[in-house]
């Protein structure tokens, strides 16, 4: 009798350590919700592409001339965040570095800009605003 319970507390210890390390990991790859505005010099805030994130949802906001705008939902996993849009026509990759996203273009969708003053680069760099 003395054995099964040893057994049964091994058993209970070993799914504890489990739960805890997965969730553990779950929190080192977040994103934090706001809005992260693309860095670029000489061009006005307003204008600039953004990806904004809440719980529920994400929306990348790349050409304030467009009318599609991209909504969807998004997973992070190993500091990457991967969205993609509520009809699945499009996929964003960002690399999540703390206050910034980084965007993969290689592993994204195409961005076409009507601007051809504002470029969105691999690694373009998404700054979360105060």
């Amino acid at each position: 009798m003395g054995m099964k319970r040893v057994l049964w507390a091994l058993i209970m210890l070993s799914g504890i350590q489990l739960f805890a390390a997965c969730d553990s990991n779950r929190a080192a790859s977040t994103v934090r919700d706001g809005t992260y505005i693309l860095e670029q010099t000489g061009t006005n805030e307003i204008s600039l592409p953004c990806v904004t994130v809440s719980d529920e949802d994400i929306s990348f906001t790349y050409d304030v001339l467009s009318s599609y705008l991209p909504i969807g939902n998004y997973s992070v996993k190993d500091n990457i965040l991967i969205m993609t849009t509520n009809d699945e026509k499009y996929r964003y990759v960002f690399l999540i570095d703390e206050n910034k996203l980084v965007f993969q273009k290689s592993e994204s969708s195409q961005v076409n800009l009507s601007d051809d003053r504002i470029k969105i680069n691999d690694n373009a760099i998404f700054m979360l605003k105060d």
